[in-house]
């Protein structure tokens, strides 16, 4: 079956990408093939005045390489073979017998963006689902198809840079203000504009490039050895800062275009293929790649029981706080007209308020227009009655985190809606079957646990109570997956999985502070590790009362495997210390100032680090990393999520466990399970009952098992 389909229409020909079968194209070795006969054949014929190259896919030009095949290479040497034979075939690009234009209609990423590179021209079109960008670091590679090379090479390395080293991707405008795009097109007139720039291409007109823009800073700094060092320096730094040196692959992306700058292409692309091979066999590319086709599966959803699901296309929001705002804009982004009912019209505001803030950090960094701004806000409407409820065919519920409230609401709300609305509570741990008890029909009551900031996060954790129905939890999984989130179904246990295995952890770091470890030092240790903010700062960030609340509900749900630290218990008693919001926490936030640590809490609450055997730094890790550890093995026991690479996932994308270390259970795999067990065994006899092995990690030992070998 071809991959490319080759046309010509008045002398200009038509290389079109379109894989069957294939939603997105992807560069694998097949269509390469044939895309290199295509080269060599019918692309050489001499009464051809063009070639575009086009993709016969909606709203995508080319997605990439074909990771798997990457993935599979097995050596360095095998590795750069590769890259030089698809280089070689970008390359004869340019002896090609006439020019060659890049038609983009659509995402164009990674070895698309390649691609296009090497060839003479690039269209864009207006069309909001353009995407330019090279995401190969966030897979734990590079650039490897020339775009080291080629991208710096036509815009500057300045430009250049912050593309190829932090993965993002940028839409038509910007890809033509930078120099990537020569022409961006009206989709509305596509056909008309398309023909008229291949004509002024084919007749050789000076107009067609637009004219690149230096300023005398920039070619100081790039058009010397001196400035490209300086470049690399400041760059290497910044890398650094960021990724705490845990991710190799932007420091190698950063080498190979520096290096291979002042060098002739040929030469620069060898310097590119030395600096990727390597990273093929580096655990983080290996770690990075599992969670990408990890992801890749969990964004379709499980596989849904009921057999004609009915979309959600009127949503409600009850409660208008922080999380309710947040989950009201959800909605209206992704195009639903959404109503937001709280007891007073002040809180309606706020809701509008956090939303509108949302829109405009998005407009900020150009993700949408003013006037997208205008119809998501226009999308949401308010209410401090129940009017408009019987429309509602789901209401998701996020008021305060307290279960008698929530059931007197949650009763109140089921007298006004129509019978087959889903009721669902955004609750981060209490019970849904308890929740579901004081209603008529509990079958369409779940939960729909959202997490902060919900413009950010992608996860979301879908809860069945006791009496959920199976059609409930395919129409909600379904929502999620509308609203582009990745839904994870777990079982209804306090705390459900993510708070469950995360809160153990902020709550053992406050256990070191109270064992005499510095606020500063246990946050390091978490940032270091890769965490991306420390579990002391989260804490103030969130707020105190709202960790506090779930501590307890933990605590009452597990007894001593979950107690909360005395000092923990201490600080809630004084209610100006609940964090940012109060100005004062672990940290003092004085507004307009960067954050101290607040050195007088532990004096404040009569705890002196004087005479204190102060934990080791090694010490503090193993008890926040391992304590996590130790619940997620109760978790898979107890069939709370469906396996442990899901559980990883949940970690990373719920709470921001680091992608490069893979995960829980995979940190507990690469630490190895006799190590695991005899660290908790030490914490155990150092700290207490709530680092005791749990049952599991020694059946695995028993069976020489590690997590993976559970599924």
């Amino acid at each position: 079956m071809s991959n490319i389909r080759f046309s010509i229409e008045n002398d200009i020909g038509f290389l079109t990408f379109d894989v069957p079968n294939k939603s997105v194209n992807v560069l694998s070795e097949a269509v390469l093939t044939e895309l290199d006969a295509l080269l060599k054949g019918q692309c050489q014929d001499d009464t051809l005045k063009a070639i575009v190259f086009q993709s016969g896919k909606r709203d995508i030009f080319i997605a990439g390489a074909d990771i798997s095949e990457i993935e599979a290479l097995t050596s360095p040497e095998k590795t750069k073979a590769m890259l030089t034979h698809v280089n070689q075939l970008f390359t004869s690009f340019s002896s090609l017998p006439c020019p060659t234009i890049a038609f983009i209609d659509g995402v164009c990423l990674g070895g698309g963006l390649e691609l296009v590179l090497a060839c003479d021209y690039r269209v864009v079109t207006d069309n909001p689902k353009v995407q330019l960008g090279a995401p190969e670091v966030k897979l734990g590679i590079i650039p490897g198809w020339g775009g080291t090379q080629r991208l710096p090479r036509l815009i500057g390395l300045q430009k250049a840079l912050p593309l190829i080293l932090n993965g993002s991707s940028i839409n038509a405008k910007k890809a033509l203000k930078l120099g990537i795009a020569d022409r961006l097109v009206l989709k509305s007139f596509v056909h008309q504009e398309l023909t008229q720039f291949i004509d002024q291409v084919v007749s050789h007109k000076s107009h067609i490039r637009r004219p690149k823009k230096t300023s005398l800073q920039q070619r100081l700094m790039e058009n010397n050895f001196i400035g490209r060092s300086v470049m690399y320096r400041v760059a290497k730094k910044g890398i650094l800062k960021k990724t705490k040196g845990l991710y190799p692959a932007p420091l190698a992306a950063l080498k190979a275009a520096i290096t291979g700058y002042s060098k002739s292409l040929e030469k620069g692309l060898d310097v590119e293929a030395n600096c990727f091979a390597p990273l093929i066999e580096s655990p983080e590319f290996n770690e990075l790649v599992r969670l990408f086709f990890l992801q890749e599966k969990l964004k379709k959803g499980p596989k849904p029981l009921t057999e004609t699901i009915k979309p959600i296309t009127n949503p409600t929001v009850m409660g208008a706080g922080l999380m309710g705002g947040g989950i009201a804009w959800l909605f209206a982004y992704r195009g639903l007209s959404v109503r937001v009912k709280d007891i007073h019209w002040s809180c309606i505001s706020n809701a509008y308020k956090a939303a509108n803030a949302i829109c405009g950090q998005l407009r900020k960094i150009r993700k949408i227009q003013p006037y997208e701004q205008s119809l998501i806000m226009s999308r949401m409407t308010g209410t401090v009655d129940w009017s408009g409820f019987r429309r509602s065919d789901l209401v998701v519920e996020a008021i305060v985190e307290n279960m008698d409230i929530k059931k007197e609401v949650i009763k109140e709300l089921e007298s006004q809606v129509s019978e087959d609305t889903i009721i669902a509570s955004n609750t981060s741990s209490l019970s849904i079957t308890e929740m579901a008890s004081v209603l008529t029909h509990p079958e369409r009551f779940i939960g729909m646990h959202f997490f902060s900031p919900v413009n950010r996060m992608p996860l979301v954790e879908i809860i069945a109570g006791q009496c959920t129905s199976q059609e409930t939890i395919d129409r909600t999984i379904a929502c999620v997956l509308a609203l582009k989130k990745i839904p994870i179904v777990v079982k209804n246990v306090p705390g459900f999985l993510v708070n469950r295995i995360f809160i153990p952890y902020v709550v053992e770091a406050v256990a070191c502070l109270q064992d005499g470890v510095d606020v500063t030092t246990i946050d390091r240790i978490a940032t270091d590790f890769g965490m991306p903010m420390g579990p002391l700062e989260l804490a103030d960030e969130v707020g105190l009362d709202v960790g506090y609340k779930v501590a307890q509900v933990l605590e009452e749900g597990y007894g001593e495997r979950m107690s909360i630290a005395p000092i923990f218990h201490e600080i809630m008693k004084d209610e100006n210390l609940r964090g940012k919001k109060t100005s004062r926490g672990f940290y003092i936030h004085a507004k307009g100032r960067k954050k101290i640590p607040n050195k007088p809490l532990l004096q404040d609450i009569g705890m002196q680090r004087e005479h204190m055997n102060v934990p080791s730094d090694q010490d503090v890790l193993h008890r926040m990393m391992l304590i996590m550890v130790n619940e997620a093995a109760y978790c898979l026991k107890e069939g709370v999520v469906e396996n442990a690479d899901t559980l990883d996932m949940a970690m990373i994308m719920g709470v921001g466990f680091p992608p490069v270390v893979g995960g829980v259970c995979r940190y507990a795999n690469q630490m190895g399970i006799d190590n695991v067990i005899y660290h908790l065994k030490a914490l155990e006899s150092k700290y207490g009952d709530r680092f005791k092995p749990a049952p599991l990690l020694f059946e695995m030992q028993k069976n020489k098992q590690s997590f993976n070998d559970l599924d």
